[in-house]
């Protein structure tokens, strides 16, 4: 296995994580719901260390835009979520690495960080 597969399973969107936005996000994804920034802040937002954060469901563990393994503002997903798998923090520490590993099937075929990275340098 050289290459990242996506499997749409969705596990990447699950857990409270750092899906952080910046402003121009915030209201991309506001329109795109065609909703009041603020009632979207209020909604499906928190802010930690003075960054706001797309928030989980409470009864499950999900992203607030996550039906079914798939992403229902895909097309104006933040940042974080577009660079998934290639998302600088997992592929610079080891620890970030094993967990995502542990809990993607497309990234659970590479043995280790290095066998991913040399499959992206290589464009298998």
């Amino acid at each position: 296995m050289s290459r990242f597969e996506c499997q749409v399973c969705g596990t990447c969107c699950q857990g409270e994580g750092g899906i952080y936005l910046n402003e121009e996000e915030i209201d991309r994804i506001a329109d795109f719901l065609s909703v009041d920034r603020e009632i979207f802040l209020a909604k499906y937002c928190r802010t930690r260390n003075g960054r706001r954060y797309i928030h989980i469901r409470e009864e499950d563990g999900y992203c607030h835009f996550a039906v079914d393994g798939q992403c229902t503002i895909h097309p104006v997903k933040p940042t974080p979520c577009r660079q998934w798998p290639f998302f600088k923090p997992m592929l610079t520490d080891q620890a970030n690495w094993e967990v995502a590993r542990h809990s993607c099937p497309a990234l659970a075929p590479f043995k280790s960080l290095e066998d991913f990275l040399k499959g992206i340098r290589s464009g298998d």
